[in-house]
C-alpha cells in the first residue's frame, strides 16, 4: 500500500484505511503506540561529511525508547575499511565508525553494522583483516548492543529478533563476493560454504516462518543504480566525476565506453557479474513463495523502493548519493542524501517511511506498507 503525502485524496485514503482497521499505517508520527518496533536503515555512511551528519542527527530524532534498532547496511568505513594496527588510518577509521554509533548508543538504542564491500578493503586483499578487526574494534567498546553481523568475515546468517512477529536476518553479502582468500581458522564460523550457509537460511526461515522478515545484506537484490547497470548523462559526459567529484573534464566518447565496459567486464560488485547472480539466484531460491520477506539494502547510493516479486528497500545515501533510475518495478527512487525507517505496526503489517533532504530539512517523501499474510 503506497501513500503519496501530496495526495489530494488523503482525506478519503485516511477514512478507507480507518474503514480497513489500518489507520495505525498511515499516520506516521501521531500514533506511535500503534507501533510494536522500529526499525531504522542507514547505508554506506562511512565518511564523516555534512551528509552523514545530517542523516544522523535527523534518524536520532526518529528513536522510539525502548522498541528502536538501527542497523547500517554496509560501507561503515570508506574507502578501504578500518586501519589494521600501527597504520596511518587508524584512529581516522575507529572516529568514522564511532561517529555512527555514539549518537544512537547514547538514546539506548541497540546498532548493528552489516559489512560491505569497503568494508572488505574494497575488496582487496587485506579485507578479512579489515573487517575482523572492525568487529573487534566493535567489541572493545564493551557494549552488548554494539556489534558487526555477521562478524568474523563469516557469511552468516544471523538472526536478531526485533519483536515478537518480525526479525532481522543478517548475511555478509560481500563474502560471497570476495576474490580473495576469506579461509577462516576452524571453529571460528558456523557457516564456511555456500551450502552450509544456504542450509543455515532455510533453517532460519522455517523458524521465523510465522514473522516478517527483514533479509539484510550490503548488495541489494533489485536495483536501478549503477550496480543495476543504469547510468545518468553525466556519466556518459562526464565519467571522470566517478573517481572524483568535480572533475567535470567532458569525454563524450570515452565515458559512454565507461558504463558498456562495465557490462562487459563485469565487476563482482555488479549484478551483472556471475558471482552476484549466483547469490540472487540461491538466496531467492530459499525464499520462494514466501511473501512476508523484505531485502533491505544499500551499495549503490541512494533511495529506492521496488516491488516486483519481491520486495527492495535500497537505503544506500547515508554519506554519498549517486545517480538511481525510477525503473520498471521502483515505486520511489531519489537520489537524495536519506534513510528508510520500517515500523511493525500491531497488525503485524510493515510500514516503510523514507525520510530524505529535499533542500535545507529533512522530510518524509514516500510510505509503503507491506501486508503480512498470516497462516503459513
Amino acid at each position: 500500500m503506497f501513500i503519496n503525502r501530496n495526495s489530494p485524496y488523503k482525506a478519503l485514503i485516511f477514512l478507507l484505511l480507518l474503514l480497513t482497521g489500518a489507520v495505525s499505517g498511515y499516520c506516521q508520527e501521531r500514533y506511535l503506540d500503534s507501533v510494536v518496533s522500529r526499525t531504522i536503515l542507514i547505508g554506506d555512511a562511512g565518511e564523516m561529511d555534512m551528509q552523514q551528519d545530517g542523516v544522523i542527527q535527523h534518524a536520532v530524532k526518529r528513536v522510539i525508547a525502548g522498541k528502536t534498532n538501527v542497523f547500517y547496511l554496509g560501507d561503515n568505513i570508506y574507502p578501504r575499511g578500518m586501519g589494521l594496527p600501527g597504520s596511518k588510518e587508524e584512529q581516522q577509521t575507529k572516529d568514522i565508525i564511532t561517529s555512527q554509533y555514539k549518537p544512537f548508543r547514547a538514546a539506548d538504542v541497540p546498532v548493528y553494522f552489516i559489512p560491505g564491500n569497503h568494508d572488505w578493503d574494497k575488496s582487496g586483499p587485506l579485507g578479512l583483516a579489515k573487517i575482523k578487526r572492525q568487529g573487534a574494534f566493535l567489541k572493545e567498546q564493551n557494549d552488548r548492543s554494539l556489534a558487526l553481523v555477521p562478524a568474523e568475515g563469516c557469511p552468516g546468517p544471523i538472526e536478531i529478533p526485533l519483536a515478537r512477529n518480525m526479525v532481522v536476518i543478517a548475511f555478509d553479502s560481500e563474502w560471497w563476493l570476495y576474490p580473495y582468500n576469506k579461509t577462516n581458522e576452524a571453529g571460528v564460523c558456523e557457516c564456511n560454504t555456500k551450502e552450509e550457509m544456504l542450509s543455515k537460511l532455510k533453517l532460519l526461515l522455517e523458524k521465523n516462518k510465522h514473522k516478517m522478515i527483514l533479509l539484510a545484506s550490503h548488495h541489494p537484490f533489485q536495483t536501478y543504480g549503477s550496480h543495476g547497470g543504469y547510468y545518468s548523462f553525466k556519466d556518459h559526459v562526464f565519467p571522470l566525476t566517478s573517481l572524483k567529484k568535480g572533475l567535470y573534464i567532458p569525454l563524450p566518447v570515452i565515458g559512454s565506453l565507461y558504463p558498456l565496459m562495465r557490462t562487459v567486464f563485469a565487476n563482482p560488485e555488479d549484478m551483472g557479474h556471475k558471482l552476484y547472480k549466483e547469490m540472487v539466484s540461491r538466496v531467492d531460491s530459499v525464499f520462494a513463495g514466501f511473501p512476508n520477506m523484505v531485502h533491505v539494502a544499500g551499495h549503490d547510493h541512494g533511495l529506492q523502493f521496488i516491488k516486483s516479486g519481491q520486495t527492495q528497500v535500497v537505503s544506500g545515501s547515508g554519506a554519498k548519493h549517486n545517480y538511481v533510475k525510477k525503473g520498471k518495478n521502483a515505486l520511489y527512487a531519489s537520489t537524495l542524501p536519506g534513510y528508510v525507517v520500517a515500523d511493525q505496526l500491531i497488525n503485524n503489517y510493515v510500514r516503510f517511511t523514507y525520510y530524505a533532504n529535499t533542500g535545507s530539512t529533512f522530510e518524509q517523501v514516500f510510505t509503503y506498507i507491506k501486508e503480512f499474510k498470516p497462516g503459513l
